[in-house]
């Protein structure tokens, strides 16, 4: 069976006119290759996937092609040409800077560069990842970069610009590549995917081109992916089940879910993304990526989404809700709240956090310390009422009828009574169940309780929260984990309930989440 190759280097542009994006380099270069002003070294930085090897590779067939000078672009037909095609051309030497970092690699370059090209008009040295090379390095090849023999062309490729010594930088003819736009790789896909023979829906293009973060290899490695299914027709959710990826019109209700202050519902969204296997970090990045859309169409600059039609009108539609403050706040929300929560044993757990927050957020901050306030004042009323009728007692009656009897274990904790449950016990039993099991200690932490007598009512927004702790063995560990407290005597009782701003404010309350 012959070895299938890849679609982004079986595609990978033969000519300049192939080439997709990156115009004005590809302008430059041809018109300098049509008078013959070719610079002695050029040096191509940006993000990866942008074509910067492709174009050097482009730039050294050219270069040597006996025919380019007509028209700039390299014929395919000539000897020269014909052994770039097939990798065969002696005087193209590339070299992976990320492992020839050395400065004695760099001076067995020198040695050989003074040596005539064999076949074509230059010996062309192409350095992928050049900043990798260290300063040693760099400055061993200074002087020859900066006036190398007639008949050689140095190009330098780099994801990390700033990395690179000034000194190389004004050696050499700067070219920056950009990302390419959504349109050009749509426009490349659907051109590859028909001569391919692939049937692909429109919008499962369109799914491509928003994962690939402006890179034409990204987008290629997923159409590969899905490419063996060529026997049926690759559409939008079998893109999405096979890639882990969910479409913004799950961060589009989720969003909604936000603005209708509808905190069940965007959990419940939420947690159908992921027990359905698709990645929450894939919904995180989504959700960021169209949250900073939203945010341009409130700037004015609409030009810069990415988006069909049908959704760019939903996205129009939320931003006339939303105000500037409110995006921003919830774009670093879920920044900060995805970093804080990453090491949780629940994925999913950040994101409804962040679901709670931003529903309620001003009735949060305005709570927060009056609902402390009351819970503290309450507690210290009680302590106080007790200590009064205590003091009140001890007066009446006398202290020589009055023998006080020391308990016998003073280690071991004494029985609760229906009034000594505190406020905070959910706490510290949440960290007491932790030592134990710190999956079940992270679905504590979703659930509000209301300490009640001697009973602990435990009040759960979803029913996944619900069916996982009320198990009798859950249970059962909690119980234990009560007495390890002092508090035996104690039952637990678990409710399914929706998230009222009542409990959101508990839950607030218990996680500082404000």
């Amino acid at each position: 069976m012959a070895k299938r190759q890849v679609l982004y280097r079986k595609w990978r542009p033969k000519t300049f006119a192939d080439f997709v994006g990156q115009d004005h380099i590809k302008q430059t270069i041809v018109n300098s290759i049509k008078t013959g002003k070719i610079g002695h070294a050029y040096l191509f930085a940006g993000p990866r996937g942008t074509g910067k090897t492709s174009m050097a590779r482009l730039l050294a067939k050219a270069v040597n092609c006996l025919e380019s000078e007509k028209t700039g672009e390299p014929c395919n037909k000539c000897a020269n040409c014909t052994a770039s095609l097939a990798n065969n051309m002696v005087d193209l030497i590339e070299i992976d800077a990320a492992s020839h970092t050395g400065v004695d690699d760099v001076r067995s370059l020198i040695e050989k560069v003074n040596l005539a090209p064999s076949l074509g008009k230059y010996k062309v040295y192409i350095v992928d990842e050049v900043h990798m090379l260290t300063k040693n390095a760099f400055n061993a090849l200074l002087k020859t970069l900066e006036e190398p023999p007639e008949h050689v062309l140095f190009i330098l490729a780099t994801t990390e610009v700033h990395k690179l010594l000034p000194t190389v930088i004004s050696r050499c003819q700067y070219f920056d590549f950009h990302h390419l736009t959504w349109q050009e790789i749509i426009d490349q896909i659907k051109k590859i995917t028909k001569q391919e023979k692939v049937t692909i829906t429109d919008e499962a293009v369109s799914l491509i081109a928003q994962n690939s973060e402006g890179s034409m290899r990204d987008a290629l490695s997923i159409l590969d992916q899905v490419i063996s299914l060529e026997d049926k027709e690759i559409d939008k959710p079998m893109l999405e089940k096979i890639l882990g990826i969910t479409d913004n019109k799950v961060v589009f209700n989720l969003t909604e879910a936000i603005i209708n202050g509808n905190v069940s519902s965007g959990i419940d969204i939420i947690n159908e993304v992921y027990f359905k296997g698709y990645d929450i970090d894939q919904l995180v990045k989504n959700w960021i990526n169209y949250l900073r859309q939203l945010l341009m169409v409130k700037l004015g600059n609409q030009d810069l989404i990415n988006q069909p039609e049908d959704e760019k009108k939903l996205l129009l539609s939320q931003s006339e809700k939303l105000t500037y403050a409110q995006v921003i706040n919830l774009i670093q929300r879920i920044i900060k709240s995805n970093n804080k929560y990453k090491v949780v044993s629940l994925p999913q757990l950040a994101l409804e956090l962040v679901v709670i927050k931003s529903v309620n957020e001003d009735e949060l901050k305005s709570n927060k310390k009056t609902n402390s306030g009351q819970i503290l004042e309450s507690s210290a009323s009680q302590q106080t009422t007790q200590n009064d009728s205590k003091q009140e007692l001890d007066k009446s009656v006398p202290k020589v009828a009055v023998e006080v009897e020391k308990p016998k274990d003073e280690a071991k904790p004494a029985v609760v009574s229906k009034t000594e449950l505190p406020a905070d016990i959910w706490i510290s039993l949440c960290k007491q169940v932790a030592e134990n099991s710190p999956a079940l200690a992270a679905l504590m932490k979703n659930a509000v309780v209301t300490p009640s007598s001697n009973k602990l009512i435990v009040q759960n927004p979803s029913k996944f929260l619900h069916d996982m702790i009320s198990k009798t063995s859950n249970i059962s560990l909690i119980s234990g984990c009560l007495k390890q407290l002092g508090y035996e005597g104690v039952s637990i009782e678990c409710k399914l309930s929706d998230v009222t701003k009542q409990t959101v404010n508990q839950v607030a309350e218990v996680f500082d989440i404000i």
